[in-house]
């Protein structure tokens, strides 16, 4: 799983064995550690009490939650993105951005094996 961010943007793209993962267990956990042992954390997980993709900030994690139903549909289909605009309390709002892991065109010595190539050609603007 990959993690992008700039502001009030959050993009997560999913590999395949990320998306099998979901699937089975209804979460995937990334952590990344710091020289001074610090961490930092996000999740991508499956709710059955959200009707919209809500993320959530606290000690370090960042948790982006996504409705079970709308989340199943995704994973069988050929949609290559979920999206959504989630309300903050200073009137802006936070853009979330959940897509499949395509491979880069332009990177020819990256693996692409663990990446949704048979998606790539629907979706040849995005990588």
């Amino acid at each position: 799983m990959k993690f992008r961010c700039v502001h009030n943007s959050i993009r997560i793209r999913i590999r395949k064995s990320d998306m099998q993962q979901l699937a089975n267990t209804g979460k995937i956990t990334e952590t990344i550690t710091f020289p001074a042992g610090n961490t930092f954390g996000f999740s991508l997980s499956l709710n059955e009490n959200i009707e919209t993709a809500t993320a959530v900030y606290k000690d370090n994690f960042v948790q982006v939650l996504l409705p079970h139903s709308i989340a199943h549909t995704w994973i069988k289909s050929s949609d290559i993105s979920l999206t959504h605009e989630q309300a903050l309390t200073n009137g802006e709002t936070l853009h979330l951005l959940i897509e499949k892991d395509l491979p880069c065109l332009d990177r020819p010595e990256e693996d692409k094996s663990d990446t949704f190539e048979e998606l790539a050609e629907k979706a040849s603007d995005i990588c």
